[in-house]
């Protein structure tokens, strides 16, 4: 468990280890549920990829698959 400070405008800052875990970004949406006097945090599933590139994601982030496309296309050279 790690610990961590709420700010004076109520923002918490998630762990590295943790956003790392459930693949958080920045601008990600999440969901926040009370349980037993304890915060639970969630990712929301978004749709994913909308449009004529979307089979070509195979359920990958957008940025995570760019990423690997730019680095294919660095190899190439």
């Amino acid at each position: 468990m790690t610990t961590a400070t709420i700010g004076s405008r109520y923002q918490v800052v998630i762990p590295r280890e943790a956003r790392k875990q459930i693949a958080l970004r920045p601008h990600s949406k999440v969901n926040i549920e009370v349980r037993d006097h304890c915060l639970v945090v969630y990712p929301v599933n978004v749709a994913g990829w909308r449009g004529i590139g979307k089979a070509l994601a195979n359920g990958k982030d957008a940025t995570d698959y760019v990423r690997s496309l730019r680095a294919e296309w660095s190899s190439r050279t």
